[in-house]
């Protein structure tokens, strides 16, 4: 592989990460793609960690002394790692081993301990249990690349804020059967009124579980056949503007025959379609529990509240009851009312979601143009394996 070809191979493979889908990476190596990635969140992790020694173990310009003590034996340990793998001193490494990954536990752990002899074992303990947690979250946020997700998965919904709309406008007859009827039921005041957090907290993770069944379903019928082209043509309408775009092969080239994704790429897009789908189920529900806020505390009055929960009075600490002044008299915006909206909102982002899923008219409207660009990383995807990837094979 030429010099050019490997920067134009580095480039499509960070684009790869950017769309939220690495594991299009060919030959995706944790040491090499995914904790390279970390690499300088950890080196930050470490530096902050050195703050520790600030305490009042010592005084004085002490603790500046361990402190620069300790950065340099971090720095001093980052370059003697590359002398023995022979890199430069200060190079970032382009291959993350165990040797690295132990230093990022322990290195924080002999500054910050030096003048605790009393708890010398708790403390490097506690330091290398919280770098073990910060390495596992890290390592799965990078190596499935959900920042990239979350972040396309939110320009999605910037993108498709009307079509959003006009679904729930579509929606909102049968929404309203049903969550007017559940608002302006006594019972479910009652309910909400002996409702604590933790057990409402449950109510909605099952609701949501739920819901995210249905979500994964029309995404296992989304993902179906994204990655198949049938010439190239449809390939180099869509990589317009990306890395590749002057590399795509020329019609009469044999069709593209990108290798079938692998589990973990098939799982990758799975969860690419899962994030964006989730958000826009999430949106539609909070848009439904805040209007249900408003809509309360401009009809449902103090003693409408009491009356519905048997309750004799509102407290502000207990019921969050706070009176707003409005047009001559005051509403009141109380916990009953937040629980029972939220609840009306989780029912209805279940419902638009099944209504999306059932729906082949929904389903297609709802989801052309995240599948349209998801298409185009895909077809990105063939000419990288036919241009820099079998040529170096």
């Amino acid at each position: 592989m030429t010099t050019t070809d490997a920067i134009r191979k580095a480039r499509t493979e960070r684009w790869f990460v950017r769309q939220g889908l690495p594991h299009l990476i060919d030959d995706y190596s944790v040491r090499e793609d995914v904790l390279t990635r970390m690499f300088p969140f950890l080196g930050l992790v470490v530096f902050l960690e050195l703050f520790l020694v600030f305490g009042d173990r010592w005084n004085g310009w002490y603790q500046a002394f361990a402190f620069l003590g300790g950065v340099g034996l971090m720095l001093g340990t980052f370059a003697l790692v590359n002398r023995l793998r022979r890199r430069p001193l200060m190079m970032m490494p382009n291959r993350v081993g165990a040797p690295e990954l132990f230093l990022f536990l322990v290195l924080p752990a002999i500054p910050t301990a030096i003048g605790a002899p009393d708890a010398l074992g708790e403390h490097i303990g506690w330091i290398i249990g919280a770098n073990l947690v910060i390495l596992a979250v890290g390592f799965v946020l990078t190596a499935w690349g959900v920042i990239s997700m979350m972040r396309w998965s939110i320009g999605q919904v910037r993108a498709q804020i009307g079509d959003i709309a006009n679904l729930a406008m579509k929606s909102l007859p049968i929404l309203l059967i049903f969550s007017a009827f559940i608002f302006l039921n006594a019972e479910m005041w009652q309910v909400a009124n002996d409702f604590t957090l933790p057990y409402f907290g449950l109510v909605a993770a099952l609701l949501a579980t739920i819901g995210s069944l249905f979500v994964f379903k029309s995404v296992r019928a989304l993902a179906i056949d994204l990655a198949r082209f049938s010439d190239w043509d449809d390939v180099r309408r869509r990589c317009v503007g990306t890395p590749i775009e002057h590399l795509v092969p020329a019609d009469d080239d044999p069709p593209p025959d990108a290798p079938e994704l692998g589990r973990g790429s098939r799982l990758n897009v799975g969860m690419l379609l899962f994030v964006a789908q989730g958000i826009q189920v999430l949106l539609v529900a909070l848009l439904i529990a805040g209007f249900y806020v408003v809509f309360g505390m401009l009809t449902v009055r103090e003693g409408t509240i009491l009356q519905w929960t048997t309750s004799t009075e509102l407290t502000g600490s207990a019921d969050w009851a706070a009176r707003l002044p409005l047009l001559g008299d005051e509403v009141i915006f109380t916990r009953q009312l937040v629980l029972v909206a939220g609840f009306i909102g989780l029912v209805s982002g279940l419902q638009f979601a099944v209504q999306v899923v059932t729906d082949q008219a929904h389903r297609d409207e709802f989801a052309a143009d995240m599948t349209d660009e998801l298409r185009q990383t895909l077809a990105v995807r063939a000419v990288y394996h036919r241009c820099l990837v079998e040529p170096d094979e």
